[in-house]
């Protein structure tokens, strides 16, 4: 008896503080990827050469691998010709220019978003409420993105197996292979609700408009000729709008919703040594084994997306209406106190055996009011 009214009187403080009765309609919504679409342009720049003090440079040498055929072991040399020079000789050549990448696409061609999100609707105060968002905009297929070395320019050079002549004159451009994003995770903290706008459409009894903009953060998931390449994620606002129709326990939606991955620009620095044959039909050199390294100076991505969204899911009860009324109010305290001192399973909220915390556990849910209470 002690601990029972030691409970109530720690509580009942907390109740007379809020005696507006509240509620909302919650539903479990999991996007349809079939018929959902992405829009999506994907541009890149990361300008590398010299930097520092002393100066880091970037650089180019030829492979010279041992384990390839003899033919195919590069070997390069700074000037114009490379007759009679040493077996030994395999100069290090400076370079500047920018990796950069770019594409876009819509319609079929493009990925198709997916994922679950809570959709809390009062539809007498106006009020919608979004909350444990969790999309990925790239849920399936991937963004692709042509890249290359822009501007490229070089020390004036020569080359073994194969044989060629570089000289400098003007910056060309090499290409590279593609920049993928795989992965476009945006995610609302965990278990915190952000509210919107609900009106009613004209004519249509069962159907409103909703708005809300939450604050997600974005993570990508980039690579770079199958490596993967740093992506910091990032806090962005993001409004999903829409439509909502209700018919009998299940909302069916249709909305949208636009991110921009801007993330700051980087300076990464100097990279790890990477091989690299020039392609065929290069301006530079064709079939040649060289082995890059870059001192990059910055790094700047965006990638805009608009995703266009077909979802549906059943309703859910409230966890903390104890009394199942539809209505979140100060009764459903009492009801579930009355239940945990009567030892009932009921009373089990958090699902790890009847303890003290399921007490704590009903009174968050009860004072912060997730979606669906």
């Amino acid at each position: 008896m002690p601990r029972r009214a030691l409970l109530i009187a720690a509580a009942l403080p907390l109740v007379v503080s809020s005696t507006v009765a509240r509620a909302d309609t919650g539903y479990a919504i999991t996007i349809t990827q079939t018929s959902s679409s992405l829009t999506y342009s994907f541009n890149a720049s990361v300008p590398f050469g010299a930097s520092g003090t002393p100066t880091v440079y970037s650089t180019l040498v030829g492979e010279n691998d041992p384990m390839k055929p003899a033919a195919e072991q590069t070997r390069t040399h700074l000037g114009l010709s490379c007759s009679g020079i040493a077996s030994t000789v395999n100069d290090t050549v400076h370079i500047s220019g920018a990796i950069t990448a770019s594409g876009s696409a819509s319609g079929a061609s493009a990925p198709h978003p997916g994922g679950t999100f809570s959709l809390g609707l009062d539809t007498t105060t106006g009020v919608c409420r979004l909350q444990d968002l969790n999309i990925n905009l790239l849920a399936s297929g991937s963004i692709s993105s042509s890249a290359s070395l822009s501007n490229f320019t070089y020390q004036s050079f020569c080359t073994v197996n194969p044989s060629c002549t570089a000289f400098y004159l003007i910056p060309i451009t090499i290409p590279l292979g593609t920049v993928d994003l795989t992965s476009l995770l945006a995610q609302q903290t965990p278990g915190v609700p952000d509210s919107g706008t609900l009106t009613p459409v004209s004519g249509n009894p069962n159907q409103w408009n909703f708005s809300v903009t939450t604050t997600v953060t974005v993570t990508p998931t980039i690579s770079f000729s199958g490596a993967p390449l740093a992506a910091d994620p990032q806090q962005l606002p993001m409004t999903l709008a829409g439509t909502v129709t209700i018919s009998g326990n299940t909302a069916t939606i249709a909305a949208s919703t636009n991110l921009t991955y801007s993330p700051p620009a980087t300076a990464p620095g100097p990279q790890a040594p990477t091989p690299f044959q020039i392609p065929a039909g290069s301006p530079l050199c064709s079939g040649i084994n060289i082995v890059l390294t870059l001192n990059i100076l910055s790094s700047t991505v965006t990638n805009n997306t608009t995703a266009t969204l077909s979802a549906s899911g059943p309703r859910f009860n409230c966890k903390c209406d104890t009394n199942t009324n539809g209505v979140v109010e100060v009764q459903d305290i009492f009801d579930f106190l009355n239940l945990w001192f009567a030892g009932s399973p009921l009373a089990d909220f958090n699902g790890g055996g009847l303890s003290i915390q399921d007490i704590f556990d009903f009174l968050n849910c009860w004072f912060q009011a997730p979606v669906g209470c």
